[in-house]
This record gives C-alpha cells, sequence and structure tokens, in this order.
C-alpha cells in the first residue's frame, strides 16, 4: 500500500511569462492570456500534497485571463478574494462558491485581484474511493455539473477542505504517509457528495453470513498492514465490501467502527514501541506516536491513558 512521495512548493513572480510556467506545474494545459497591465501583475503559488491528493493556494494581482484543458485530475476550485467569472465547456459560473473541474474539460475564466484555494485529486485514486464507497466496481466516474448540490453541501466540502490543509501543510504531519491517505480519503468523499454525480451508483445488500466473513477478513487484514498507510477504502477493497457495509459489519460484529479499531490495534503497537524504547537514545512520546498515526501529542496523550492507566511518557521512562 505505498503512498507517493510528499510535495511541498512555493513560487512567486512578477512576470507573465514566468508565472505562466509555474502555473503549469499545477496545470499543464494552463495558459494565462491577457495580462490587462503587466506592470501591475503578481503571481504566486504554494502547493502541498503528493501526485494523488494536492493542494493548491493561488494569487492573481492585477486583471488576468486564462484558459486551460484540464487533464488526469479532478479539481475544485475555491475563490477566496477578488471577483472571476468562469465558463467550463460553455457552461458559465461566477461568486464565492467552489466548483468542479473534470478531465477532458475546456477551462475560460477571467478574474481581478484573484485569490484561490485548489484541490486536486488524481482520477484513479478519485474513481477508485467512489466505487468503494458505492460497492460499484463498473462505476465510472462523472459529474453531472461543475456547482456543488447545494450551498449546504458547498460548506460541507469547504470545512473539509479546511481541515485538510491545515493538516497537509503542517511539516510535522505532511510527511505521514497514512496521514496523507486518510486525508485523501476525507476530501474525496467530499467532493463525491457535494457535487451532482453522474448516474445512479447502487448499493449492494450484503447476507449476514457475507458480513461476518467480511469482517473476519478485515480483522486479518488490519492486523497485518496495521504499520502500512491503509485506509478504509484499502480494508474494505481487500474484504471485497464498500465502506458502508465495512461499517455495518464492524458495528455489528465489534460494536465500533473500523477506524476506531484500526486506532485501537496503533496505540497497542505504539504502545509496545514506548515499552521497547530508549529515551536516552533520542527516542521520544512523540515520534512513537506520530509513527503511529497520531500526530497531536494531547490527543494520543489522551488515548494512552485512557487504555493503558498512565501518561505515555511514564511508559517511556520505565
Amino acid at each position: 500500500m505505498s503512498r507517493p512521495a510528499p510535495i511541498r512548493s512555493h513560487f512567486s513572480a512578477s512576470d507573465p511569462a514566468v508565472g505562466n510556467e509555474a502555473l503549469q506545474q499545477v496545470y499543464a494545459r494552463a495558459r494565462m492570456g491577457r495580462v490587462a497591465d503587466p506592470g501591475t501583475f503578481r503571481y504566486s503559488q504554494d502547493v502541498h500534497g503528493d501526485t494523488d491528493l494536492s493542494l493548491g493556494r493561488m494569487h492573481f494581482h492585477g486583471t488576468v485571463a486564462g484558459h486551460l484543458v484540464q487533464q488526469q485530475a479532478y479539481s475544485v476550485i475555491a475563490p477566496t478574494a477578488g471577483s472571476l467569472r468562469w465558463e467550463i465547456d460553455d457552461r458559465p459560473g461566477t461568486g464565492p462558491h467552489p466548483f468542479l473541474l473534470q478531465p477532458g474539460q475546456h477551462y475560460y475564466g477571467e478574474s481581478q485581484g484573484l485569490s484561490v484555494d485548489s484541490a486536486n485529486l488524481g482520477a484513479d485514486a478519485l474513481e477508485e474511493i467512489a466505487r468503494t464507497v458505492y460497492g460499484d466496481e463498473r462505476l465510472t466516474l462523472g459529474f453531472g455539473a461543475p456547482h456543488p448540490v447545494s450551498a449546504q453541501l458547498a460548506d460541507y466540502w469547504q470545512a473539509t477542505y479546511t481541515y485538510v490543509r491545515h493538516t497537509l501543510t503542517d511539516p510535522a504531519t505532511a510527511g505521514i504517509a497514512l496521514l496523507r491517505a486518510e486525508l485523501l480519503r476525507r476530501l474525496a468523499v467530499a467532493t463525491l457528495e457535494a457535487f451532482p454525480l453522474a448516474g445512479d451508483p447502487h448499493a449492494r445488500r450484503e447476507t449476514v453470513a457475507a458480513r461476518q466473513a467480511a469482517y473476519t477478513a478485515a480483522v486479518e487484514f488490519l492486523h497485518a498492514a496495521v504499520s502500512l498507510p491503509i485506509t478504509l477504502e484499502d480494508v474494505a477493497r481487500h474484504a471485497g465490501v464498500s465502506t458502508v457495509e465495512l461499517v455495518r459489519a464492524f458495528r455489528t460484529h465489534a460494536g465500533l467502527t473500523p477506524g476506531a479499531y484500526l486506532r485501537g490495534v496503533r496505540l497497542a503497537a505504539a504502545h509496545q514501541d514506548l515499552v521497547a524504547a530508549d529515551p536516552t537514545a533520542g527516542d521520544t512520546v512523540g515520534s512513537i506516536a506520530a509513527r503511529w498515526g497520531f500526530p497531536h501529542p494531547g490527543d494520543f496523550a489522551r488515548r494512552h491513558r485512557a487504555a493503558y492507566g498512565v501518561h505515555p511518557s511514564h511508559t517511556l521512562r520505565h
């Protein structure tokens, strides 16, 4: 379950040609067109993530027009400042709400003092998650429109993006592959829910016997792969069920979600590492917790104390 290497970059330029080259690092077939006043033009971008999920923050100072043909990713673009009038395959839009750009679509935009946040989700990764979430291995991913289904779901997507960005841009956590995998899942599910999927994905129904078999297979996989950056989709795919069915199986047979079960297994592994660690050799609670997917020391300490009755630093010292 290897994950792509992390990406982290920053760029700024006052030359439109140089800015266009930087923009093409994010959108290969992008082109800044008319710049009303090159003397006032400035462009900057920050990019974090990996090839499955990258987050961009871009600023276009001045009046700028541009176009692109989207390639092998789904992009959600959320204006945060300035004005933007856009067209996607001749469908117009404007305003502050996020909008979706699909592979193969043509985008044209005219902006003034524009700042945007963007999320680029790899087409293969998003389709794989969609197939597992909806329990349909034949699903061909596509969206019916660039606009969110509703203002409430647009807000839900934005809130999820804010959480993902906050975690992904933290140098202490961005390099942890299992966390990036979980962030990809969160934003992918939010995108699938917030924008109108084409067609009508159908949910499979599992018998009690099949659910028991799925639970057993999932538990065996979780214990065997606990040190890998696995996600809920990985577990569901291994067990041969959708994520919804996997959650039902765990609630039926364990009384908790598969995510909570995996956290418990990882907590146990972190506890064993604390027991075996040597603080004089540089081992720390924070490094051990992060290794097992617990980026926040306070949260890890609370969970460890609840499970083992002592603070993790006490276990490390003894």
